[in-house]
């Protein structure tokens, strides 16, 4: 009972003090470079479908971070795209907390160009909430996106997760919230981005991210970002080696602490076919 009572209360405190902006919690590695051409990734397809459809190979990748340091608050994702053009298809899976007390959510989307200055996405989720001696609960919903090419460098998009509210169960005791995210970035060159975002959900404050990477070589780049409400600062690296790169970030609060967090991605070259 005590196990349990302590995992319900991390993941209460979870949701509650750490910008999240989709149902399961998630840092802000997955929408770095979603509003750029130069700096997508496999992950920012999770955080707007629309990316997907920027895309150019078959892509994999999975992410993992520990909240505050704290096993029970881990997030585990895995990735993968799949061109398709003019758009790209996205298999994604999360999971976050521990054997007692979890969340799930499994998607499939689809992103896709609409000419040469706006995409769009749409994903369907598959949201699972279980917890040891009372059960699980499950439900439908769906998030969508898109993405506009303003000029050579400035870059917009919306994002809205679980739009008609659906709800855990018919009680609404476990509820799911609506989040609408919208951002804008600017690629001063191929080598700097600079991005903010805006996310509201139902029942919570604004969150603002302001969001920064710079290549300092093609196979080394480095990332800032920081958060408010609640306040969040962190930092990133990321290594690259032909069709393989790996990001290590890591996220500091006040009062709770550390998240670190790390992705491996995989993208098949250009030019090259499956075995």
């Amino acid at each position: 009972m005590i196990r349990i009572i302590s995992t319900l209360v991390c993941a209460t405190i979870a949701s509650c003090l750490y910008a999240q902006p989709v149902w399961l919690p998630t840092g802000p590695l997955p929408s770095g470079g979603t509003y750029s051409s130069q700096f997508r990734h496999v992950f920012t397809g999770m955080h707007n479908q629309a990316a997907l459809a920027q895309l150019p190979a078959l892509t994999a990748g999975a992410y993992t971070e520990r909240r505050f340091m704290m096993k029970a608050l881990s997030t585990y994702a895995l990735a993968l795209a799949i061109p398709a053009p003019p758009g790209a298809f996205g298999l994604t899976f999360v999971r976050f907390g521990a054997p007692l007390f979890y969340q799930q959510q499994l998607g499939l989307g689809y992103g896709r160009s609409l000419g040469d200055k706006v995409s769009i996405g749409l994903q369907a989720d598959y949201l699972t909430l279980t917890m040891q001696q009372y059960g699980s609960a499950a439900t439908f919903t769906f998030e969508a996106g898109c993405l506009l090419h303003i000029t050579q460098q400035l870059y917009a998009g919306f994002h809205v997760f679980n739009p008609p509210a659906r709800q855990l169960d018919k009680s609404g005791q476990q509820e799911i919230p609506v989040v609408y995210t919208a951002g804008l970035g600017y690629e001063a060159s191929s080598a700097f981005l600079l991005s903010v975002e805006v996310i509201r959900e139902t029942g919570q404050a604004f969150t603002t991210r302001v969001m920064s990477e710079y290549r300092l070589i093609s196979q080394l780049s480095l990332q800032l970002g920081l958060a408010t409400d609640p306040q969040l600062n962190g930092a990133g690296v990321s290594f690259s080696w032909e069709g393989l790169r790996i990001h290590l970030y890591g996220n500091y609060h006040p009062q709770l602490g550390i998240t670190p967090a790390t992705a491996v991605i995989w993208q098949l070259k250009k030019g090259t076919t499956l075995p």
